[in-house]
């Protein structure tokens, strides 16, 4: 049985929220306040374009670009065949006022992906107003618990209204779902009243900004512990967890001496997952190479040896799937990832090799797809894109030369300040960088820079070197 942890990291104007199983990172999140994003939010838009041709709508939510509302998303209720005769027409109007959720961040030149179908995550289940469903998540087995959740449900819930329950609502009892439910019905009377006085576009909810809403798409209620550096972040996930929904039993304040991150190795994980090879146990290797279009990945055997060059080709991809299936998920890669396994003669051992890996990606909270072998021989799979990669936070622009961004190293630069006024406790310190780090403390890092200040109880020295690169920096204590 694995050991389930997550770890917050709040302080310095960052948020990073890490996945171990068993020491290991999995999936890290990375938000920045210039950078961070929207989807979960609900907005009150309003309906500008209604194109019956391309069955969607053009939805205005103030964010300068329109977002893109597709058939399938307006319906309430899913339509059981390809062939229905309703149309966007039925759904929505030029004009309209609309609530919609943030299923997809916005991408290059096309806007953020709409839908009608709000979903609002509580502990034990989903909330999803006027979906008129009860449903079980599939990954709970127990067929006897599955029917109690449905029934219990079923009898609390409004007919109008869906609600699909958790894994974490396994063995929970019908005084706590009960509970879970009414905090959730609460919150959605409070998002709708909005609509009387409001006026669109509107931010209704930010989920997005939300540390809870990011632990329920990580499928984080249910891990072992939760882990938090900040105390204050620490209360704002059990206010929005509301009262007896049993995380508070999970969550716990980190307060040693030494930063959480690095008291749990993640750290050096986080730099191993922007590195473009990873290496396999037996000695192979796997090539990530990340571009606009797709996400290329290539599996070489390298020193591996299993008997006959057939049995090591099919003993390294895999190995090669389960190593695959961590990498894209914490690396957080998306759209279509097109892999070059190490070619195999026999069509068993093809067919292994899909099995393995559709199972190693079962686990992804993000949906993926494992499309199979194309007639080149190349393994072609999808996952949704719901939020930047890894390498384009942590990036940026610099994301094909694998060197973090100014942004990301201004950080690092404070994380550095953070360890060192623990090694001087009371003293006054001077970061020294180049410039282009030391202009963007006093720019777009300017309230990391204030949290710092006041974490210090003394403004930090700010030294700008022209002779240091961008990565190099220096922290002294004053006398």
């Amino acid at each position: 049985m694995t050991d389930d942890v997550i770890l917050i990291n709040s302080q310095l104007g960052e948020s990073r929220i890490a996945v171990l199983e068993d020491a290991r990172l999995t999936d890290i999140i990375i938000r920045r306040s210039k950078t961070a994003g929207i989807v979960g939010n609900i907005y009150l838009g309003r309906v500008e374009k209604v194109l019956t041709g391309l069955q969607a709508a053009f939805i205005d939510i103030g964010l300068g670009r329109s977002g893109f509302l597709g058939l399938a998303d307006a319906r309430l209720v899913a339509k059981q065949n390809n062939d229905a005769d309703d149309s966007i027409a039925d759904y929505v109007k030029e004009g309209d006022a609309v609530p919609v959720q943030v299923t997809r961040e916005a991408f290059e030149d096309k806007g953020a992906k709409l839908s009608l179908k709000i979903s609002l995550p509580g502990h034990y289940m989903v909330f999803a107003p006027g979906q008129a469903t009860v449903k079980v998540s599939r990954r709970l087995g127990d067929e006897g618990e599955r029917k109690r959740l449905q029934g219990v449900l079923s009898d609390l819930s409004d007919e109008a209204d869906g609600v699909i329950a958790r894994t974490a609502a396994e063995g929970a009892s019908d005084q706590a779902l009960a509970k879970d439910l009414s905090h959730l019905q609460s919150l959605w009377k409070q998002i709708s009243d909005q609509r009387t006085t409001a006026r669109p576009p509107l931010l209704m909810l930010d989920q997005a900004g939300s540390i809870y809403r990011v632990l329920v798409d990580l499928g984080g209620l249910s891990a072992d512990r939760i882990v938090v550096d900040d105390a204050g972040v620490l209360a704002e996930i059990k206010r929005e967890a509301g009262t007896g929904s049993g995380l508070e039993k999970n969550l716990t304040l980190h307060t040693g001496d030494e930063e959480l991150f690095e008291a749990h190795g993640v750290e050096e994980q986080l730099d191993a997952a922007l590195s473009g090879t990873v290496a396999l146990p037996s000695g192979g290797t796997i090539l990530i190479d990340e571009t606009r279009a797709l996400t290329a990945i290539d599996v070489n055997t390298g020193g591996a040896r299993f008997g006959s060059p057939e049995e090591t080709a099919f003993q390294t991809n895999l190995e090669a799937a389960d190593v695959l299936a961590r990498e894209i998920r914490l690396r957080n890669l998306s759209g279509l990832l097109i892999v070059d396994a190490v070619p195999l003669r026999a069509e068993k051992n093809r067919t292994k090799f899909l099995a393995r890996l559709r199972e190693a990606v079962a686990r992804d909270p993000v949906p993926m797809h494992v499309v199979g072998f194309t007639k080149l021989g190349l393994v072609e799979m999808t996952r949704e894109r719901r939020r930047p990669s890894l390498s384009t936070v942590v990036c940026g622009d610099l994301l094909n030369e694998r060197a973090k961004s100014t942004l990301s190293l201004t950080f690092d630069a404070l994380r550095r300040v953070g360890r060192e006024s623990h090694a001087h406790p009371g003293r006054a310190l001077a970061l020294t960088a180049a410039p282009l780090v030391i202009n963007m403390l006093r720019g777009d890092a300017s309230q990391a820079l204030a949290a710092t200040d006041e974490k210090l109880g003394r403004p930090l020295v700010l030294e700008a070197d022209p002779t240091l690169a961008t990565s190099e920096f220096h922290v002294r204590p004053l006398v």
